[in-house]
């Protein structure tokens, strides 16, 4: 499992988690997947979903920027 920080971030802006799916076209169940850090999401939709939330891809994943890794090598 991959620890991140994508459920602190939609907490810090308030927002529910149905809230962030609907608006980023993503299943419910599967954001709970990328919450838990069982799945990581695919490149283009790990830039929206930072994008949405106003962060960077590495502040979801803060351990691909201390190891200087890509998504992929995460799991």
């Amino acid at each position: 499992m991959v620890n991140n920080n994508i459920n602190q971030k939609i907490k810090d802006k308030h927002w529910s988690k149905k809230y962030v799916c609907e608006s980023l076209g993503i299943n419910q169940c599967v954001m709970s997947l990328f919450i838990s850090g069982v799945r990581v999401p695919s490149q283009d939709r790990l830039k929206k979903m930072a994008k949405f939330l106003g962060c960077k891809v590495t502040d979801l994943y803060p351990q691909a920027k201390a190891k200087r890794v890509t998504i992929y090598e995460l799991n």
